[in-house]
């Protein structure tokens, strides 16, 4: 293994939640940092920018002329025809090429903890179908290569932007959650909220990821990167709560109710939310001694409410959301006559900052299922053209 002051990074992307940390902790250990992106948001000044296109293969070329790097990291690949795009370029630049998948390969429906080895993919899930299609792909294209693989497969990590919570908002948007708990509106459970998973706040993840750099011992190998705890949905709730200081109001529903009314995550509702993820990082742990979990599930989780509180909520309310999670209730409720009134369902200004628009964004995912809104969408669709 090189030494630590010789180490240096090529990293795609860099501004997303798990690149950020790896970027920070590879800076932290004196790894000298490059990225790739488009430079729309703030970048740290210890690390060099080359302003790109990531897709701009001839422009990247002249800026990497003559360089070398201990190990390229790629966050911005998403199928198999960008990754076989980014290997074959970025392997003349090193001997190391890091893919990031993910522990959801793993068929989950096996009983047992997650070993590298365990039966894979999940065949209800289209992303672990995908994720270990690429797995096998990039070992396929490597083997005609000087380069060497390292596939790593964090589990459920989150930071600033994301509370660890089942099924939430894009990232930047998770305050929408906090904001109905503090409103008094009920949130989705499914399972019962006993469904357990790995989980890791970035920041240690970032650890075990920059420890496998330039180590011979990681070439051609595949790692999980995972926490040591596995709380159930159960427990990050109750974290919520500490934080928060306040009860969450909570509708139980079946993952099979849940998963029709939001088809766009059906499979990540039964596959990736409704089944036990048990992951072992004992392969990890053995190449990187200093890979632990720091951070607690309720200290995490605190930290990442705070960011929100101190970053004006970040992108604020997830407004289609929170309408969605409304109908949903309300159907749910009157599918089992339960009384629905009792439930603040309905538009809720939890900034009040508010404008008509949101409203009418609120009232329309919230009787997308009605005739007249289907209509109205009809025509938008029809003027757009």
């Amino acid at each position: 293994m090189e030494e630590t002051k010789s180490l240096t990074i090529l990293i795609v992307g860099g501004t997303g939640v798990i690149s950020t940390a790896v970027a920070a902790e590879a800076h932290r250990q004196g790894i000298a940092v490059t990225m790739i992106n488009r430079g729309k948001r703030n970048l740290p000044s210890w690390a060099e920018l080359i302003k790109c296109d990531k897709n701009d293969y001839s422009t990247i070329a002249l800026h990497l002329k003559g360089r070398r790097f201990t190990s390229v990291m790629d966050f911005l690949c998403y199928t198999d025809e960008q990754t076989t795009d980014s290997f074959n370029f970025y392997s003349q630049y090193t001997d190391q090429y890091f893919f990031v998948s993910s522990c959801a390969v793993f068929d989950k429906t096996k009983p047992g903890i997650k070993t590298e080895d365990s039966p894979k993919p999940l065949k209800i899930w289209s992303y672990s179908v995908n994720k270990y299609k690429s797995e096998e792909h990039l070992k396929s294209i490597a083997k005609d290569s000087n380069c060497h693989y390292t596939i790593v497969r964090p589990c459920v990590t989150y930071g600033d932007t994301r509370i660890p919570y089942g099924i939430m908002p894009d990232y930047g948007y998770h305050w929408t959650l906090c904001a109905r708990i503090l409103a008094n509106k009920p949130i989705i459970r499914w399972n019962g909220g006993t469904t357990r998973t790995n989980m890791m706040r970035v920041e240690d993840y970032a650890v075990g990821m920059v420890g496998l750099i330039g180590n011979p011992r990681a070439y051609d190998e595949d790692f999980n990167i995972c926490g040591d705890e596995m709380p159930s949905f159960n427990e990050v709730i109750e974290a919520i709560e500490i934080t928060l200081k306040c009860k969450a109001k909570i509708i139980d529903v079946t993952s099979d109710f849940y998963a029709k009314e939001m088809p766009n995550k059906s499979e990540e509702i039964l596959g990736g939310r409704s089944i036990d993820s048990i992951n072992s990082n004992e392969k990890l742990k053995s190449l990187v001694p200093a890979f632990k979990q720091n951070i607690s599930l309720k200290d995490g989780v605190k930290m990442t409410i705070n960011a929100y509180q101190t970053q004006d909520y970040q992108h604020g309310i997830d407004l289609r959301f929170d309408a969605d999670t409304d109908r949903i209730i309300k159907k749910w409720c009157k599918i089992n006559n339960i009384g629905s009134k009792q439930y603040n369902l309905g538009f809720v200004d939890y900034l009040g900052n508010a404008t008509f628009h949101d409203r009418m964004q609120y009232w329309l995912e919230f009787y997308k299922e009605s005739l007249i809104v289907k209509l109205i969408r009809l025509v938008k669709r029809i003027l757009n053209r």
